[in-house]
């Protein structure tokens, strides 16, 4: 279990470093820049424990049940017990990011299929709303950098990176 110093912090020096974290998070573009600084701040068992925690959220939220959770994934029940109760208070960050989460799965499943027909020609390749050139005109010049944006993170995203 991680432990903090038993030297007290100023609460507002420390309410100034927890904004610093969550401000670096938020500045990080992709996916190489997210693991280069996961890298750099926490230690390999740290990150494997939080992505165990995303990932028992994620399976709470879908309904599956502490002792498949506890078998698949190898942790002990007060853990899953810690998660459930995070998303009993709401969990809106998990909720969050489950659904972001399941979005680009779905995506990413939807992209797969669509180039397994091209490759088998069941269909050709038409004129899609979800093109890019479709959703700038729809969103409007002026969302142009958002757009942009949120297609290279959900390129990053999709980004399979070796652990």
């Amino acid at each position: 279990m991680t432990k903090l110093s038993k030297r007290a912090l100023d609460p507002k020096d420390l309410g100034y470093y927890i904004n610093n974290l969550w401000s670096a998070f938020t500045l990080l573009d992709s996916k190489d820049e997210v693991r280069s600084f996961f890298r750099d701040i926490f230690t390999h068992t740290e990150y494997k424990m939080l992505a165990k925690r995303l990932e028992i959220g994620r399976r709470l939220l879908e309904g599956q049940t502490y002792e498949s959770i506890s078998e698949d994934l190898k942790v002990t029940p007060p853990t899953i017990t810690s998660i459930s109760n995070a998303l009993e208070r709401g969990g809106s960050g998990l909720r969050t990011v489950h659904e972001k989460l399941q979005y680009l799965e779905k995506s990413l499943q939807r992209k797969k299929s669509e180039r397994q027909d091209r490759l088998e020609h069941r269909r050709l390749p038409k004129f899609r709303e979800s093109t890019f050139a479709a959703n700038v005109l729809r969103e409007g010049f002026g969302t142009i950098n958002k757009v942009l944006k949120r297609r290279t993170r959900e390129t990053s995203a999709r980004k399979q990176l070796p652990v």
